[in-house]
């Protein structure tokens, strides 16, 4: 029985293994280098909601750790076997896994702990058997600036976030709408009437809705495509529209992963027949309930930037009246 195990377990290495026992258990041990011996060479991947970790499982066993006592917090997320590697996996679609989601000041952060089974079966209130308890997370930092520049083509502009190793991505897209039903799209070259009415979606893709709201804290309008220019036309203040523009409507903010406002086109007087749209898009976890905020006659909000907020970026789109 013995050696039909060890040929059972020894038919699964790989190339840079070596099928070898130790303390009676066969494996497969590491042949060659041992790259990040202190983290079993773990490498991380994450996107929106997901995340995945895996470990060289030649560095498991030499260490003690067999891929059949490891799990995640969630005892019967157990690991796979890939290639010589160990990977454990999680999302928000039914494999939760005990996965946790937390904000701090700086990010918000989807966390799990890959944890060892003690074998030990005399409950006694010592052991010195070796355990693991190793934690790996998503993040998403809080604030970053981005921008994507649209030229003279009525077409949603496009952010995609590629971040290192540990933290996640998605997308945010801004585009224009002829209807306040959002169903049809401005498309290719589109010159726009002053005083028309335009109708605006910023959409955020691959996070999950259940738990992320898109809020649009402050949209604004440029002559050039400049967000910092020092001349602008407010759209959103603090969540609300501008006192100052009556045109300006705020449809929906904070409620979903997609927020809308519309606005009557205008230009810049003796600057420009273009002008350029620029929000600042925050993600909230909705589970805190303080994601939408009620606007007073479209005055501009008090609030303050709360923990509820876990991401900021700045989205551009330009536009030409004629």
């Amino acid at each position: 029985m013995v050696f039909f195990l060890s040929v059972l377990v020894c038919s699964t290495c790989t190339e840079n293994e070596a099928c070898q026992e130790r303390g009676g258990v066969y494996g497969c041990c590491c042949f060659g280098q041992r790259p990040n011996p202190e983290n079993f060479d773990a490498v991380e991947s994450c996107a929106s909601s997901t995340g995945s970790i895996s470990l060289s499982r030649c560095q498991l066993f030499e260490s003690g750790f067999y891929p059949e006592h490891l799990h995640l917090n969630d005892p019967s997320c157990t690991g796979t076997l890939e290639d010589g590697r160990l990977v454990f996996y999680f999302d928000n679609e039914g494999h939760i896994c005990g996965t946790t989601l937390m904000s701090n000041r700086t990010h918000f952060i989807y966390q799990n702990s890959i944890q060892s089974d003690l074998t030990d079966t005399d409950h006694s209130i010592i052991s010195r058997e070796i355990w693991m308890n190793m934690t790996f997370f998503c993040a998403y930092p809080l604030i970053q600036t981005i921008s994507m520049p649209v030229g003279f083509r009525a077409e949603g502009g496009v952010i995609s976030e590629e971040l290192p190793a540990g933290q996640g991505t998605y997308q945010i897209r801004m585009i224009p709408y002829h209807d306040a039903e959002f169903t049809s799209p401005y498309d290719g070259e589109v010159q726009m009437q002053v005083n028309q009415q335009i109708y605006v979606a910023v959409e955020v893709e691959g996070v999950d809705r259940n738990q992320i709201a898109t809020v649009l804290d402050n949209c604004w309008a440029t002559p050039v495509n400049d967000a910092e220019y020092h001349v602008r036309w407010n759209l959103i203040i603090g969540e609300c529209a501008n006192p100052e523009d009556t045109t300006v409507e705020v449809l929906q903010n904070g409620v979903d992963t997609t927020s809308h406002f519309s606005f009557r086109m205008f230009t810049f007087s003796g600057i420009s027949d273009h002008i350029f749209l620029h929000c600042q898009v925050n993600l909230c976890l909705v589970q805190n309930g303080r994601c939408a905020l009620l606007c007073d006659h479209g005055y501009r909000s008090r609030r303050q930037r709360s923990l509820d907020f876990l991401h900021s970026s700045a989205i551009s789109m330009g536009l030409k009246a004629q």
